[in-house]
């Protein structure tokens, strides 16, 4: 795929970098500081609503995988996800100040409910959007594909907030509802022409999966390099997505630095990451493979989060942002890697539902991991430890978990989940799904 249709491609990565800073940013600090609302339940509405959504990706990506709307399989699921989320977003500010006005359990459970929407149609997006660069971008090519379109996204991110901020200077209601309602429209124009002509329309017959629904998940749980790979993705991601809760307050609480200080951390970590991904994938992985790349992201991160501990025990401010930028070379290595790996490790007939449990699993490491790092930091102190050595022993346990990572990262081949995947899986699943046909 040439490169200048991928960075168009990646303008909807640009986008979905801006509406994330807007919803689990902007709106979570809004919905907390300004309306007043506990941070658990904050926490619980936007995050929880958000990574719970995951769960339809393995559903969607198996049913995208055979089902075309006008002919296309991948494009139309992934406007459709960006319309209804784009929707949710528009009416965000009105359902954050109206639930603050109104805090009863159900309307509580109604605004869950309203910001689930928000994560299911982010996930339908996103499941297609990845199963769509894996069809369109040969294995050579997909790490490039992987580093522009996930620098787009880096873009998104650091230009939002920078701009967001500028944008709302004192909170006003009608200044977020302007700033929801730009990004709205900016986001869907991005879409529409990131997705224009990238997909061709099948006219012939839809090629429909031997396998049923159930047949080929199992199947893929029973895959030993599925569940290494899984267990891989959620074991790296838990323990990077970690530190995202506890750093700025690291900064702040362990070396007195100010809230303009610590804000700059997130500028640390973008410059590192985009360090990481442009040369991991333009230079190392035509060389030496997506494996590599993503275990050489595992090894700085784990010597990163060590240097970080470190620094907590001798509570030195100095080396702080030359330890983060570090931070995010070894995540830019790691994300490069394993999306292009995560794109080879699937079946063709089956791209959206490998996507799907890929997707998943992030989210499942990635919903949970800021609420076990702040109670983990929170027990150490009880248990007397000082904010510095308390707040290192977490940065410590996320270095052991990365070098997990590298471990169980050594032991996944994507060819030999090729050969394990199709000789044996095509005779029980058609003995599966004759059963269940009977059955029906």
């Amino acid at each position: 795929m040439p490169a200048l249709k991928i960075l168009r491609l990646g303008l909807f990565q640009l986008a979905a970098g801006s509406l994330s800073v807007l919803f689990l940013g902007v709106l979570n600090r809004v919905m907390r500081v300004e309306l007043g609302l506990s941070l658990f339940a904050v926490t619980l509405l936007l995050g929880g609503g958000h990574y719970l959504g995951a769960l339809v990706a393995i559903p969607f990506g198996y049913f995208s995988d055979g089902n075309r709307i006008f002919g296309y399989r991948r494009s139309l699921y992934v406007v459709l996800g960006a319309l209804v989320a784009c929707g949710v977003l528009l009416g965000a500010p009105w359902v954050a100040r109206w639930l603050a006005a109104h805090p009863t359990p159900l309307n509580y459970g109604l605004a869950f409910l309203y910001f689930l929407c928000e994560g299911i149609a982010t996930f339908v997006a996103g499941t297609a959007y990845l199963a769509l660069i894996a069809e369109r971008n040969s294995s050579a090519s997909r790490g490039q594909a992987t580093s522009l379109v996930w620098t787009m996204l880096m873009v998104g991110i650091i230009t939002t907030g920078i701009g967001a901020g500028a944008y709302l200077g004192e909170y006003k209601f009608e200044n977020l509802v302007e700033l929801f309602s730009i990004a709205v429209v900016a986001a869907l124009v991005l879409t529409l022409v990131a997705l224009w002509r990238q997909e061709p329309r099948e006219t012939g017959s839809v090629l429909r999966a031997r396998r049923g629904l159930r047949t080929a998940a199992v199947q893929v749980l029973h895959s030993g390099h599925s569940r290494r790979f899984a267990l891989f993705l959620m074991v790296g991601m838990f323990s990077y997505f970690m530190q995202d809760v506890i750093l700025e307050p690291f900064g702040g609480e362990v070396f007195g630095l100010s809230a303009a200080s610590t804000t700059r951390f997130n500028a640390y970590m973008g410059i590192g990451l985009i360090a990481g991904m442009l040369p991991g994938s333009l230079l190392l992985i035509p060389r030496i493979g997506k494996g590599a790349v993503a275990q050489i992201g595992c090894a700085i991160l784990v010597l990163a989060f060590g240097l970080l501990a470190a620094s907590g025990y001798a509570a030195s401010a100095a080396v702080l942002p030359l330890l983060i930028t570090l931070l995010g070379v070894g995540a830019g290595f790691f994300t490069v890697g394993s999306v292009a790996l995560m794109m080879d490790m699937t079946l063709k007939e089956h791209t959206g539902l490998f996507v799907g449990v890929w997707t998943l699993a992030q989210a499942v490491a990635k919903g949970p991991a800021s609420l076990v790092a702040g109670a983990l930091q929170s027990v150490f102190v009880v248990l007397g430890a000082p904010a510095g050595q308390a707040y290192g022993a977490v940065f410590a346990i996320e270095a052991l978990g990365m070098l997990w990572a590298l471990m169980l990262l050594r032991r996944v081949e994507p060819q030999a989940l090729q050969q394990e995947f199709v000789p044996r899986s095509q005779p029980a699943a058609q003995g599966l799904d004759q059963a269940s046909q009977n059955r029906a």
